[in-house]
């Protein structure tokens, strides 16, 4: 089969919209190059976690709830942070969406049997193609 029947278009697509819209959004900011870098950086390092999220996610917490003070602290901590995406939820709308398109994204690779060497590479060309699309749209519409 071609590996063009095989690609997740529609989650792929969701993927592009969102880093679309992301990319839109800082070119409205007053340092949007420095932004620009960060999230190039970030789509990069999302991608890498995205090839095995639950295996060092296990570990950490194996390793961090060995204790019941530890386990509190993190509690608390996961409380204040829940507080202030929620305060601003405006703000955090995009992470959240760029989050979702790239784990549906992700799950739909992993269906069409892409290792994860392709699926990094897939996740990450969409993003940068993504978020070069909506700096286009920022700077010239």
């Amino acid at each position: 089969m071609a590996i063009s029947k095989k690609l997740p278009w529609v989650s792929l697509a969701l993927l592009l919209a969102a880093h679309i819209t992301f990319g839109k959004l800082l070119t409205s900011i007053s340092h949007s190059w420095t932004a620009f870098a960060f999230a190039i950086g970030w789509t990069l390092v999302l991608a890498l976690l995205f090839i095995n999220p639950l295996t060092g996610f296990r570990h950490l917490v194996l390793r961090w709830f060995t204790s019941d003070t530890i386990a509190f602290c993190a509690i608390i901590a996961g409380a204040a942070l829940a507080s202030i995406v929620l305060n601003w939820f405006k703000i955090f709308i995009p992470i959240i969406l760029i989050l979702a398109a790239e784990a549906l994204a992700r799950i739909d690779l992993l269906t069409a049997e892409f290792n994860n060497i392709q699926s990094c590479s897939l996740l990450t060309v969409t993003s940068w193609i993504g978020l070069g699309l909506g700096w286009a749209l920022g700077q010239f519409i």
